[in-house]
């Protein structure tokens, strides 16, 4: 089995580099990037060297995994696809093809298929996706969702922004210092006023779920490292108790409910980093209407990106979906 990382030197392809070498060491590992051509990268105590992205063309994988952004996507995966390589793209470029399926595996498997591309969801996306399935039941028409998202979701510029307390002059990746300060913004401001990151949790949602919800969405960086969080206001259609939705979410596959009412556990960023699992805690009923609020965090690197990509590769080979 030959498997392709591309974008092996990034944040996310290192995570999933990391996750392949230990879940798979039989696997043969290809290694491409742009900026990163030559360098010696060790997993799995297996040394592999980057090569040129442009090279996989000629290889061949049998699974070619994209932790790159739209451009390399758009340039590289259809050309491999159609030479009969499975493709699983974390960029944004194929997610809302309506032919490409927009895959968490707990959630919506099923659609996978026989597909030869296959796109991963946002990583703010992914976990609150995670935690409105689990109350389905309940008929959810509408959340709001205001994001605290880590400076590791712009890279090793964000997180070096960040750590070495870059001000004006030195940014890298953010138009605004990040060190003691909440940047109300992520992503490219539209037209309408919203930003690219809070289109793609409005539209992405709907997709996976596959049922009728508003999404409203505000998203803001956060001065941390590792980890995203989410305010999640839902209404429902349905009547429901607060014992009723504490038992949805506790049965949900890789939740974490923290819902100590003397608060002494709360879900915060620190408690899941490193893990696949999504925190959900803070559990209160919205008194204005039929719904609740809920606090809701996640690994951005691992369970908003590598760690679902290794998820979809999984159902790829074993079939499960066919």
């Amino acid at each position: 089995m030959k498997i392709a990382v591309v974008g092996a030197t990034g944040l996310v392809g290192e995570s999933l580099c990391d996750i392949l070498a230990r879940n798979m060491p039989s696997a043969t590992l290809q290694l491409y990037g742009n900026k990163s051509v030559g360098k010696r990268v060790c997993y799995g105590a297996k040394w592999y060297t980057v090569l040129p992205t442009e090279n996989i063309l000629d290889s061949l994988p049998d699974v070619a995994m994209f932790m790159a952004n739209e451009y390399v996507a758009k340039q590289y995966i259809a050309q491999l696809a159609k030479k009969g390589v499975t493709c699983i793209d974390n960029s944004s470029y194929f997610r809302l093809q309506e032919s490409v399926p927009l895959v968490v595996p707990s959630i919506n498997g099923h659609t996978i298929g026989k597909s030869k591309v296959i796109a991963n969801p946002n990583c703010t996306t992914i976990q609150v996706a995670m935690a409105l399935n689990c109350l389905k039941s309940l008929a959810p028409c509408k959340a709001t969702v205001a994001t605290y998202q880590a400076v590791s979701g712009a890279g090793r510029e964000g997180l070096a922004d960040l750590n070495e307390n870059r001000s004006y002059g030195k940014l890298k990746a953010f138009p605004h210092p990040i060190v003691n300060n909440v940047l109300p913004l992520v992503g490219s401001l539209t037209e309408s006023g919203y930003t690219t990151e809070e289109i793609k949790m409005h539209n992405e949602c709907a997709k996976i779920l596959d049922m009728d919800i508003d999404i409203n969405c505000f998203c803001a960086r956060v001065p941390v490292t590792v980890g995203h969080s989410a305010f999640v206001n839902v209404q429902f259609e349905k009547p429901f108790t607060m014992e009723q939705v504490a038992r949805l979410l506790q049965r949900g596959c890789d939740i974490l409910t923290f819902d100590q009412k003397d608060g002494s556990l709360l879900p915060m960023p620190m408690g899941v980093r490193g893990s696949k699992y999504v925190g959900v805690g803070r559990l209160v009923r919205d008194q204005t209407s039929n719904g609740i609020n809920m606090f809701v965090v996640a690994d951005n690197v691992l369970r908003g990106a590598s760690y679902n990509a290794y998820e979809i590769l999984q159902c790829v080979l074993e079939g499960r979906y066919e």
